[in-house]
């Protein structure tokens, strides 16, 4: 054996007593900050105007009403939440602010907006 092959065993024979780095993915916890607010809803193909308000607990509240539902998945941007009737609601964001409210239940995208003082 040959001085070369005897530092490659030695090598080999020490790395197992060296501690393993972990290749672990750090989850990154996400801020749900974003999406807390008060917003208006409306549909591309109506005037009417809808309140959103999006509570710091992510309780959602449309024209001042609760819809029961519990958080499903927090990304940096998007929001899913299953309401009590089984059915979807998703609200994407953009740059940090949200942008569309999809509702499963009626199959239907909503424009969000900031509140526009009247």
């Amino acid at each position: 054996m040959n001085a070369k092959d005897m530092l490659k065993n030695g090598q080999s024979f020490f790395r197992g007593f060296l501690p393993k780095q972990k290749h672990t993915k750090q989850s990154k916890k996400v801020s749900p900050i974003i999406f807390v607010g008060s917003w208006q809803l409306q549909l591309s193909d109506n005037a009417r105007i809808h309140s959103l308000v999006i509570g710091p607990d992510l309780t959602v509240n449309i024209d001042h009403r609760t819809i029961p539902a519990q958080v499903e998945s927090l990304t940096s941007d998007s929001l899913v939440l299953l309401d009590h009737y089984g059915y979807h609601i998703t609200i994407q964001a953009d740059n940090d602010v949200p942008v569309q409210l999809f509702d499963e239940a009626d199959d239907v995208y909503y424009v969000i907006s900031p509140v526009q003082d009247q």
